[in-house]
């Protein structure tokens, strides 16, 4: 579910990028940046929950 957010996310700052006339491929590298971290995210809350 994380992940899904964090699509649209990336998504919603990809199309705001792009039309700020940023260009395509600064919106690529927006998007790709935006779903990096949110994966990153979603990596670090696994690994470091106790417990497991």
């Amino acid at each position: 579910m994380g992940l899904v957010v964090t699509f649209f996310l990336a998504l919603a700052a990809m199309t705001i990028s792009y039309a700020l006339g940023q260009g395509g491929p600064v919106a690529g590298l927006v998007f790709l940046t935006v779903l990096f971290i949110g994966a990153a995210a979603r990596v670090a809350q696994q690994t470091l929950k106790p417990g497991d």
